[in-house]
């Protein structure tokens, strides 16, 4: 399934295979950590960069891989497929796996798989029976939405939740139209207080749900939102950056704001708003795909994905470090302190 490399110190000894990278701002000097992204197309890699954009580490999958992967200092937790997930060390041994049909994972996953306080989280594709002839349906149709499982060490869902538990599909009329990926959930993250945070790229939404009663507690978009200025669309990536203080990447949208941000938005009572605004060039627009982390006081790592751009601003946009791969990378994360 993997095969563990060298820690390789030459590009010239890395595979013809693997990603290469071209630092186009910035220097060694730039950024003490490593970056980690994740080579999806056959075959398969994990690989982390310096600031030289020298690759110092990569691990080999056996075949192509799924997009979704959650690193920490010491490991790594990843879909292979839409039917397994694995934990891994940087060294390269396989520390869990989780396999479709046992234990409860009984639905395919998709786009997220992270860390939870109980095991695992991930969100799933749920198939749900449902009677579509007042929007010109079937009456025995199908839809398929999002769900959220959770998954203990030892293999066994103790938790799960789906999109319908709290919106019912008949009172949403794109519910028809989306039926075969009805809100394509994106990204889930656990807020500091142990709920769940999920984006939603159809919707153009940011959901907080509750972990133990599955009640959506509160929603984020266009109709929470006065200025259409902070409108945002097919965002990507959302997680708690403090309590009640939130971060995601805002794609855009080609026919209304073709430019990619990162978004700051404050939760308190009832009441939104957005404290921070990155506006990335337009050269570097994402309109799918892609990611940002705040990774100290004043620096966001971003992930243009479909420029295959990784780069490191300040909260004014001011570009610190900026380099381009071989590769569109889906997600990259900054770490410290790696254990390789």
């Amino acid at each position: 399934m993997w095969s563990c490399s060298d820690r390789y110190k030459a590009l010239d000894k890395l595979p013809a295979s693997l990603d290469h990278f071209e630092v186009l701002i910035g220097d060694k000097n730039s950024f003490t950590g490593l970056i980690q992204v994740r080579k999806i197309t056959d075959p398969g890699y994990h690989l982390m960069i310096n600031a030289e954009g020298k690759v110092v580490w990569y691990i080999k999958g056996d075949t192509a891989l799924f997009r979704p992967f959650t690193p920490k200092v010491d490991r790594f937790l990843a879909m292979h497929s839409d039917e397994a997930i694995y934990e891994i060390t940087y060294a390269g041994d396989t520390l869990n796996r989780w396999i479709y049909g046992s234990g409860g994972f009984v639905n395919p996953v998709h786009h997220e798989v992270i860390y939870h306080p109980k095991g695992i989280a991930a969100l799933t594709k749920v198939k749900v029976p449902i009677d579509f002839t007042e929007y010109g349906g079937e009456e025995n149709d199908t839809l398929i939405t999002d769900g959220i499982m959770v998954i203990d060490g030892s293999g066994k869902q103790v938790w799960n939740w789906k999109v319908s538990d709290v919106l019912n599909p008949m009172n949403d009329s794109s519910s028809f139209k989306m039926k075969n990926d009805w809100g394509h959930a994106n990204a889930l993250a656990v807020d500091y207080d142990g709920n769940y945070l999920i984006s939603f790229r159809d919707f153009n939404e940011v959901w907080k749900i509750d972990s133990n009663s599955g009640e959506l507690l509160w929603k984020y978009g266009q109709n929470e939102i006065t200025n259409s200025e902070d409108y945002f669309y097919g965002q990507h990536s959302v997680h708690a950056i403090s309590e009640n203080k939130y971060l995601f990447l805002d794609n855009g949208h080609p026919k209304i704001r073709n430019h990619t941000r990162a978004i700051i938005f404050t939760r308190e009572g009832d009441s939104f708003s957005q404290e921070l605004k990155i506006q990335l060039p337009d050269s570097l627009y994402t309109p799918k795909q892609g990611s940002v982390f705040k990774i100290d006081n004043d620096r966001y790592l971003f992930s243009s994905s479909m420029k295959s751009i990784l780069l490191i601003t300040d909260s004014t946009g001011n570009i610190i470090w900026m380099a381009k791969g071989s590769e569109p990378y889906y997600r990259a994360y900054y770490l410290e302190g790696v254990k390789l």
